[in-house]
C-alpha cells in the first residue's frame, strides 16, 4: 500500500482504503471486511466498485475491476490518487493504474470475508507486500513502521549547500549519500518541484519557514533530506 514509500512515513499513515458501491454480498461471497470507522462504505461488500475511507483523496479508488473474487486472493485495478514524493496530497490527482489486493480470506463478524487490504502503484514501482495492509475487519495497520536510519550530513551543490536530517529507508547510507551529493537541490529550492534522479522518483515543495524537504523513493527504498535556502 503506499505506501510504502516514506512519504508514506512524511505522510503515509493517513492513507486507508475503503471501497464501495459494489453489489450486495450474497450468502456464499466473501465480502472486503467490515467498516471500522464513521463515514465509511465499501467494507461489508463483495467486488466493491467504488470506494472511499472517509479521508483524504488518497483513500478513494474507483472504476475497481476485479479478478478472482472468491479465491485465495482478489486483485482489483482502478483509479486513486498518487502522491508523488515529497509534495503535497493537494499537488496530486487521480490516475488509473492503481492496483488492489484483498487477501487473508477467512471470516469477519461471522461472514466470509477477506481480512486484508492493500493497494499501489506498480507503474511507479510499487510491488505487493503481503506484511504491510490495513486489517479489514478491525481497522488495524500492520506492518507500517519503516525502518528509519540517520545518516551524517552531505555537502550538495559543489558545496555550496548541506543537506541536514538525513534518513534512509531499506538502503544504505552510503548510497543516500552519494545520490544527495549530487541532487539538482539549487533548482527546486525556492518554488518547489518533482524530478527523477538514478531511477528515484523525487520532490519537493520547496523552502518552507527555513528549509526545504527533499523525498526520493524507488519500490521500497527510500531517502529523505532537509536544505536550508543561504
Amino acid at each position: 500500500m503506499q505506501p510504502r514509500a516514506l512519504a508514506a512515513v512524511v505522510a503515509i499513515a493517513a492513507v486507508v482504503l475503503g471501497l464501495s458501491v459494489g453489489a450486495p454480498a450474497a450468502t456464499t461471497s466473501p465480502v472486503l471486511g467490515h467498516p471500522w470507522a464513521p463515514y465509511q462504505t465499501g467494507y461489508g461488500r463483495a467486488h466493491p466498485t467504488t470506494g472511499f475511507n472517509g479521508g483524504d483523496p488518497t483513500g478513494r479508488v474507483r472504476r475497481s475491476r476485479w479478478r478472482s473474487w472468491g479465491g485465495r486472493q482478489a486483485v482489483g485495478y482502478g483509479v486513486s490518487t498518487y502522491v508523488w514524493p515529497g509534495t503535497a496530497v493537494a499537488d496530486n490527482g487521480p490516475i488509473s493504474g492503481a492496483r488492489i489486493v484483498a487477501f487473508h480470506l477467512g471470516t469477519c463478524r461471522g461472514r466470509p470475508a477477506y481480512d486484508a487490504v492493500e493497494w499501489y502503484f506498480p507503474k511507479y514501482g510499487e510491488t505487493f507486500d503481503p506484511h504491510e495492509y490495513i486489517n479489514a475487519c478491525t481497522g488495524k495497520y500492520i506492518g507500517f513502521n519503516p525502518k528509519l536510519v540517520s545518516c551524517r550530513d552531505v555537502a550538495i551543490a559543489n558545496g555550496a549547500y548541506t543537506a541536514t536530517e538525513v534518513q534512509a529507508v531499506h538502503m544504505s547510507c552510503t548510497t543516500a549519500r552519494r545520490l544527495i551529493a549530487t541532487a539538482p537541490v539549487t533548482r527546486y529550492l525556492s518554488s518547489g518541484g518533482r524530478f527523477v534522479q538514478s531511477g528515484f522518483r523525487c520532490g519537493t515543495e520547496g523552502v518552507l519557514v527555513d528549509s526545504a524537504l527533499f523525498d526520493c523513493q524507488l519500490a521500497r527504498r527510500e531517502f529523505l533530506y532537509e536544505v536550508a535556502r543561504r
